[in-house]
């Protein structure tokens, strides 16, 4: 009888267990990521995913053209969330590849600081009425000096055109902040969407700094070089305390200030895709790395200014501003060259 029971069972004791495995593979959980490096480090990720029994991926990026085609090419079906700037989180909304996102679920939001915790008043985040994406961390792009040879801390970016350094300053090559920036210093209020006149003006300004310019870079590790093999006294800081902790840790005597004018600053953010599969899951992260421990840990790691824990990337009153779509990039673009090439 217990033979026959058996033999009997065995074939609905299968069934019951394939049943049992396909139901724990379809309730598996799954997070898909993309993320610049410093963004999602190992130990985050298995420790969320040991919080959550969900499986993380992630894909780290080097280029905001490189998240565009990725998001846009899969019309956000490959990945859950992303990291975006506020200036280009726009273009995602506008062709209507995010998914709001529900601030309840993201309790630590609410922990922020300050600047950061009402999202109505950070620009960018939010449309109608709607919370698109959340700060997550950010960098002021202030100016560095050697204080050896800079003995008067400088308040202001006006410091770069002062005869006295002639030759001694090291400047980013990118013409769109260097529009911006310079029309911070003429009391412009609006750095990003100039008029014809404006632009006229500002390019004979850029023209005037470019007889105190050593050099132009574009990497960090190529200003460090530059600053290494030659007399340099002032460096427009395009990477901000990412590029003051290396310069420290190779030893070099310079301090950081946010110009009173006012510091272009980038701010990125979490956003979830359109091609969210797990609402829940995605901003479960969000909120996960939203703790004050990894945004010291941020800090440290990266040089970056982290949403939840102090840091040196800037004082209570300084004033930053956060970049935005400029009005026509080809434009600056190409002044920007007429500019390097002027006598």
């Amino acid at each position: 009888m217990f033979g026959k029971w058996v033999k009997r069972s065995l074939p609905v004791m299968a069934s019951v267990c394939v049943l049992m495995s396909m139901a724990a593979g379809a309730e598996a959980r799954e997070l898909r990521v993309l993320a610049w490096q410093g963004y999602a480090d190992d130990d985050w990720v298995k420790e969320f995913e040991a919080k959550t029994g969900a499986d993380v991926s992630v894909v780290f990026i080097g280029t905001d053209d490189e998240i565009w085609a990725k998001i846009k090419g899969s019309e956000g079906k490959d990945f859950d969330l992303f990291a975006v700037n506020t200036a280009q989180l726009q273009r995602y909304i506008d062709a209507g590849l995010t998914t709001p996102i529900d601030v309840d679920k993201v309790p630590n939001q609410k922990t922020q600081l300050p600047i950061f915790n009402d999202l109505a008043k950070v620009k960018g985040v939010m449309r109608d009425g709607k919370v698109h994406a959340i700060p997550f961390c950010f960098d002021s792009i202030g100016l560095i000096y050697d204080t050896n040879k800079v003995k008067t801390p400088p308040t202001s970016m006006d410091v770069l055109w002062d005869p006295q350094y002639k030759g001694k300053v090291l400047a980013y090559d990118n013409g769109e902040h260097n529009f911006s920036f310079t029309a911070l210093t003429m009391g412009i209020e609006d750095p990003f969407h100039l008029t014809p006149e404006q632009m006229d003006k500002i390019k004979k300004k850029l023209v005037d700094l470019k007889g105190n310019v050593l050099s132009f870079y574009s990497t960090a590790d190529e200003a460090l070089q530059i600053y290494q093999s030659n007399d340099v006294a002032l460096i427009w800081a395009n990477y901000g305390q990412q590029q003051v902790k290396a310069m420290k840790d190779a030893g070099a005597p310079i301090a950081y200030v946010n110009p009173k004018e006012g510091a272009l600053a980038w701010l990125d953010t979490w956003a979830l895709t359109s091609g969210v599969e797990d609402k829940e899951l995605a901003e479960e992260w969000i909120n996960f790395l939203l703790q004050k421990q990894i945004g010291e840990q941020l800090s440290q790691r990266t040089g970056f200014g982290n949403t939840v824990a102090p840091s040196a990337n800037a004082a209570p009153d300084d004033k930053l501003i956060y970049l935005e779509a400029v009005e026509d990039p080809t434009k600056r673009a190409d002044l920007w060259n007429e500019i390097k090439a002027a006598q």
